[in-house]
């Protein structure tokens, strides 16, 4: 009977369900054990110390900043554009490269303005001699003939007047018929309406020399004359040149008013139309985006750093330049982004042979700068950012006393405190204090 039922324990012991059973009560007693253990170190003043931190509040500097990729763009450049309306004869020069001052860049066929500048010399000529003719307009030709119509019929009507007193005085003896009296009154007073009609054109052409005719002529002139220069000066530009010495880079293809893109001979170019813009030796910029919740951080002046796969070890300095006040398109359903653009501090020779126009970069912005700061770990302060506050070590009592604070700029590893604390302050926390002062407080 023993035997059975020492067999019977076995077979239980050996069975899945017994094991599992017999591991259920092996696992709760380590557990009860282990938390037995924790609950007496916890409760020890080593685990209390441990949990407990504290810092001796400093002024040191802070900062906060804002990483970005953008592009390096030209920042210091000059715009080059085609002079005229024409077609591209010759290009002497590649999107990219450096470019002398005074090189030749594009020659346009000036074959149509040698046409217009023909037209607007004839003009000017025309416009030169009826000035002229009208500054001596009184003693001019038209005038002088007018006189003469009236010196002549002055004469005219002397003789009319002179014959027909000697008809009348042989009418008065009888010996001319009345008729040839008549003839001759009626021949005097013909040459006095010659006379009244010669005097009229006199004025009217005298007229056409005042004063605001002659303006206007002299209006016309300078009109004539400025078209003849303009149309001169862009005859001189059929060749352009570069202004200065740099980087000529390829204008934006943006759909932007002028904007122009790559440049082939026989192209038929625009007067004002970009040719390509070219970036001052040194004179670069990083240009890049930022949404809407960012925008408002950013301010010209504000400190960047600069680094690119592109670059090497060299590490690029600069400020921001301008934070475009609107947005760029995007769809209604996008954030809306802003262009910023900083301009580069000028550049060591090696930095510069590294770093090339069009190449990205990674930029950290520092928005914000304060070189002598209150600053804690963000575990440090509780409450909310209306009612921040933190644990003092009382310097007599010894115990945590909460002191209310004014937050300023968050970083993820620091807290700037504006008001609430002073140097010399000992700050505390941790889980430890939070209970001390639970307790207290209760």
């Amino acid at each position: 009977m023993a035997d059975r039922a020492q067999r019977l324990k076995e077979t239980l012991l050996h069975s899945r369900p017994a094991q599992i059973c017999v591991l259920a009560v092996l696992t709760a007693g380590l557990g009860l054990a282990l938390m037995a253990l924790v609950r007496d170190g916890a409760s020890s003043p080593a685990a209390a110390a441990a949990a407990q931190q504290s810092l001796v509040v400093d002024r040191r500097p802070f900062s906060t900043t804002l990483n970005l990729t953008g592009v390096i763009v030209p920042g210091d450049g000059l715009d080059v554009t085609a002079p005229f309306d024409g077609v591209i004869k010759t290009i002497g020069f590649e999107y990219g490269e450096r470019v002398a001052a005074g090189q030749v860049l594009v020659e346009i066929d000036a074959s149509q303005l040698q046409h217009d500048l023909n037209s607007a010399e004839s003009a000017y000529l025309k416009a030169k001699q009826e000035a002229e003719e009208i500054e001596g307009w009184a003693d001019g030709t038209e005038a002088a003939r007018a006189r003469r119509a009236i010196a002549s019929a002055e004469r005219d009507l002397q003789e009319a007047e002179r014959n027909l007193s000697e008809t009348s005085a042989l009418l008065e003896r009888g010996l001319v018929p009345r008729m040839e009296y008549d003839g001759m009154l009626q021949q005097k007073l013909s040459t006095e309406m010659a006379l009244t009609a010669a005097r009229e054109d006199l004025e009217t052409v005298l007229k056409r020399g005042r004063a605001e005719n002659r303006r206007v002529a002299q209006l016309e002139l300078e009109n004539a004359h400025a078209r003849l220069e303009k149309l001169s000066a862009e005859f001189d530009q059929a060749v352009v040149r570069a202004p200065e010495g740099g980087v000529i880079v390829r204008p934006p293809s943006n759909g932007a008013e002028g904007a122009q893109g790559a440049l082939h001979v026989g192209q038929r170019i625009a007067k004002g139309a970009l040719v390509g813009s070219i970036a001052r030796a040194g004179g670069l910029a990083v240009a890049f985006q930022v949404d809407e919740s960012d925008v408002n951080r950013l301010a010209p002046g504000q400190s960047v750093r600069v680094t690119g796969a592109g670059f090497g070890a060299h590490q690029l300095t600069g400020k921001v330049e301008s934070v475009a006040g609107q947005a760029e398109a995007s769809s209604p359903s996008a954030k809306a982004t802003f262009a910023v653009k900083a301009r580069l501090d000028p550049l060591t020779p090696q930095a510069a042979m590294a770093v090339r126009i069009g190449m990205s970069a990674n930029v950290e912005l520092t928005i914000y700068d304060n070189p002598s700061a209150i600053v804690l770990p963000p575990e440090a302060v509780g409450g909310g950012a209306a009612d921040a506050f933190v644990l003092v070590r009382d310097a007599k009592s010894n115990r945590p006393r909460r002191v209310p604070v004014q937050i300023g700029y968050v970083s993820p590893h620091a807290v700037e405190i504006r008001a609430g604390l002073e140097p010399s302050d000992t700050v505390i926390w941790g889980p430890a204090v939070l209970e001390g002062r639970e307790e207290a407080s209760h």
